[in-house]
């Protein structure tokens, strides 16, 4: 008997991990090896779980999905991932291709592009992204002043703090770096991205995904993963 492909799944909604587990096994074929509700209760059924892929959904509880998607990565570098969200933003779009990880599925989107998604990584070994991802992202690849073509990675670190409205010395006592630092950072950013006031930078950020709405309702800055350009 052919084994089944072997999955885990990471959802903090009962209802939906619930749906999702029922969808895998009965209507695509898999063998769901574990599930989990937090990104702590992931990390500890990845290990020795056996698992070839993994649907792990942007918010949880207690972390951010690509955050922990990338602590499985260098635990298990060959682990397919694929991100799972209701929010298809800018910025998220950006940080799960700049990750390196394997797909996102816009959770509004038919169920079946679930196991499409699941096929292209474990048999073909390609990424797969839904239709409104790739039309957001081909948006943005076009877009002369797009984020992703005029800040530096300590940018784009920065900003979505910024977007929570700290003071320059408030963030400068959290990131360890002068409030002048700081303050020349968000005058570069604001000139950059052609906004005139803390309001617009606010908006910007809930518009493109730099900020994000918790499970339980708090609204918290994005993750970011520098790369190289760290100016």
């Amino acid at each position: 008997m052919a084994t089944l492909p072997r999955i885990g799944i990471v959802e903090d909604q009962a209802l939906v991990l619930n749906l999702l587990t029922d969808l895998c096994r009965h209507r695509f074929g898999y063998d769901v090896v574990f599930s989990a509700r937090d990104a702590k209760s992931a990390l500890t059924a990845v290990d020795g779980s056996e698992a070839e892929a993994l649907l792990v959904d942007i918010n949880l509880p207690d972390n951010d999905g690509i955050s922990l998607a990338l602590e499985i990565r260098k635990k298990i570098p060959r682990m397919k991932i694929i991100i799972l969200s209701a929010e298809c933003t800018e910025y998220t779009i950006f940080r799960v291709r700049q990750s390196g990880l394997h797909g996102y599925v816009d959770k509004n989107a038919d169920p079946d592009f679930i196991q499409a998604a699941l096929d292209s990584v474990l048999n073909r070994d390609l990424p797969f992204f839904t239709p409104l991802v790739r039309e957001i992202a081909r948006h943005t690849a076009a877009d002369s002043q797009a984020f992703s073509k005029v800040l530096s990675d300590r940018e784009h670190e920065l900003l979505p703090h910024l977007g929570m409205g700290k003071t320059d010395n408030e963030l400068a006592i959290s990131r360890g770096i002068a409030a002048d630092t700081v303050r020349k950072h968000r005058e570069s950013i604001m000139r950059k991205l052609q906004l005139k006031a803390l309001p617009d930078l606010v908006h910007y950020c809930i518009e493109k995904g730099f900020l994000q709405t918790r499970p339980d309702g708090e609204i918290r800055p994005a993750s970011w993963t520098p790369s190289t350009n760290s100016s």
